[in-house]
């Protein structure tokens, strides 16, 4: 043991409530650069009838958001009612899913014990802490009536202010039972039914989520989330450091911030298990550095999420040596979408770092490779932009970050060629969080950002 006071179970456990890299974060404390966004969704579930929809790409953070939310304005006799959507599911069964999650043991003993809980409908029983059959329940909803016929005595039954968080909306597949959701919504206002739903889902407008189906955007306050900001991508190694009383290299830190390009799991992922090698490590450890940066990394890479590796497997291995320094070349730079042109000079300079072993591909050659990646035996990592010839996108954002992992811990730097106005350099948009360049001054080569502002400080700034 290296980290002064702890047993591995008492740093591991300690580690589990700092770092969320499983499961979604359910505190104030832990949730950073989404301050604005929750109070936004407090103020809207303020208002009667309103409830809530965040949405974005996967990875940024949507289910802890929600669920820190729901944390906040649940009332303390019961906990926040915690539903997530499948491939396999209809309206029916989320509403069936819901009951029963809701009708289960208060989050103590001790509060409230006069309130247990217990309800009968239409014939059906529920009594604290007992799981009723999702059949004998489907049978009796057979219209969107018929649920907020059954939400409405649920909310009665459970609690003061009670709330839903209704996860991974976009997997329930069916527009149609989709659809049935903005029925309900509108209903349960019309009837005055204070249960409250927090809803989440990957999509890039509510209009790939909820269809054509318009009516429901007036009960929706509409949270889009996008990759957290520079600062609280620093906030969260920095605190995970700071509990175990760690000095952190700043540099370390910037790095940890580019790599993960802004998704909350990779940087909790590669944190952990640098704090890992930290407490596993022979030396005594009292600053996180390069070296632990760079095993961290790896045995991140080790553990990210099969599906997320999957793609990048299928692009490189079993091919010929350019196709991951091509792949690489897709993830530099500050634009989430890039021309071709672009993207070559980005493998141009990959190329001359990785020396003599590589063969440099003309940009002819380099397209046709690129273009590969579109189809699914290559991965479908790339998808041409609507209507821009010759543009490129991920067709999975979150994918872009593993990519930028795997080429630093290959000794390539993915930090892009263009120097970040000072104006940008860590302030994202207050109401949005990130969306500005994805290089911060000072993160190269190692060198302090003192040294690097010194050689960058005649360089116009970008327009």
């Amino acid at each position: 043991m290296t980290i002064e006071g702890y047993t591995k179970d008492e740093f591991g456990t300690k580690l589990g409530k700092i770092l969320s890299t499983s499961r979604p974060i359910q505190s104030i404390e832990h949730l950073k650069g989404r301050s604005k966004e929750l109070d936004t969704i407090e103020k809207s579930l303020y208002a009667p009838g309103r409830h809530v929809f965040i949405y974005g790409d996967r990875g940024v953070g949507k289910s802890s958001l929600a669920a820190t939310a729901a944390y906040q304005y649940q009332s303390a006799e019961r906990e926040p009612v915690f539903v997530s959507g499948s491939v396999d599911d209809t309206f029916q069964t989320v509403i069936v899913n819901i009951a029963n999650q809701a009708l289960r043991r208060p989050r103590t003993e001790a509060i409230r014990t006069n309130t247990t809980m217990s309800l009968e409908w239409r014939g059906i029983k529920w009594s604290d802490g007992i799981e009723r059959s999702n059949l004998d329940i489907s049978s009796q909803i057979r219209t969107v009536g018929d649920a907020v016929e059954l939400l409405k005595q649920i909310a009665e039954a459970h609690s003061e202010k009670p709330i839903v968080v209704l996860d991974e909306f976009d997997t329930i597949v069916d527009v149609n039972e989709r659809n049935k959701f903005a029925s309900l919504l509108k209903q349960l206002g019309d009837q005055s039914v204070k249960l409250k739903f927090i809803f989440t889902g990957v999509g890039h407008s509510l209009d790939e989520l909820l269809g054509a189906h318009q009516s429901a955007y007036r009960q929706l306050e509409t949270v889009e989330l996008p990759r957290l900001g520079w600062e609280a991508r620093r906030e969260i190694v920095l605190e995970a450091s700071d509990a175990f009383n760690l000095s952190l290299d700043n540099n370390v830190n910037w790095r940890i911030a580019m790599v993960s390009d802004g998704y909350p799991y990779y940087i909790h992922s590669i944190t952990e298990k640098i704090l890992w090698e930290a407490f596993s490590s022979a030396q005594e450890v009292n600053e996180i550095g390069w070296d632990l940066f760079f095993q961290g990394l790896q045995d991140a890479i080790l553990s990210i999420n099969a599906e997320l590796k999957k793609p990048y497997g299928q692009a490189v291995l079993n091919r010929s040596s350019e196709f991951e320094e091509i792949v690489w070349s897709t993830a530099d730079h500050d634009d989430l979408s890039r021309v071709l042109s672009d993207m070559y000079q980005s493998y141009t300079k990959i190329v001359a770092k990785r020396g003599q072993n590589s063969i440099l591909l003309d940009q002819s050659r380099y397209g046709a490779q690129l273009r590969k990646l579109k189809e699914e035996n290559y991965g479908a990592i790339l998808q041409q932009e609507l209507g821009r010839p010759g543009w490129y996108g991920y067709r999975e954002k979150m994918l872009r970050g593993y990519v930028r992992m795997q080429a630093e811990a290959n000794g390539i730097q993915l930090t892009g060629e263009r120097p970040a106005p000072k104006q940008k350099m860590y302030v994202g948009n207050a109401r949005n969080g990130y969306r500005g360049p994805d290089t911060p001054k000072g993160v190269r080569e190692h060198q302090r950002i003192s040294d690097w502002e010194e050689t960058t400080s005649n360089l116009p700034d970008p327009d």
